[in-house]
């Protein structure tokens, strides 16, 4: 009996030194290895594993797979740029942490206008005490 082996995406992304990935079909597994080769085996390892916890994997939605189409699958590499890896930790967080890191992310986006209107009040009042025009 011939083994039909599925298709995974491991996206992964340079990190310090190492490699960083994930599988894309199991988003929130993370893993980390010094060789790309090191990482996919990590991540065959981890995601292997996560689907032994079979109350999990059905919650999940990875009822349809189990261990061996991981540690057998054939899988297709994408490096991904820079906000692509950050977009790829971030599915990978818990929905608590998620909406932690996208409040961090409008307050940064407010501290941003703010200093932005700043800047433009200013140079306004800058304009304002010159008359138009900048000395040096």
């Amino acid at each position: 009996m011939e083994l039909i082996k599925k298709q995974f995406t491991l996206d992964f992304w340079p990190e310090s030194g190492w490699f960083e990935g994930r599988l894309r079909e199991i988003p929130e597994v993370l893993s980390q290895g010094q060789t790309r080769d090191e990482l996919e085996e990590h991540l065959r390892e981890d995601c292997a594993d996560l689907l032994l916890d079979e109350e999990y994997a059905r919650q999940r939605g990875y009822a349809h797979l189990d261990p061996a189409d991981i540690r057998n699958a054939d899988l297709h590499y994408v490096q991904l740029n820079r906000y692509e890896a950050a977009c790829a930790q971030l599915q990978a967080l818990s929905p608590e942490r998620a909406e932690k890191v996208f409040a961090y992310i409008e307050d940064l986006v407010d501290l941003e206008a703010l200093e932005r209107r700043a800047d433009a009040d200013d140079a306004t009042r800058r304009n304002e005490e010159y008359g138009g025009e900048e000395e040096w």
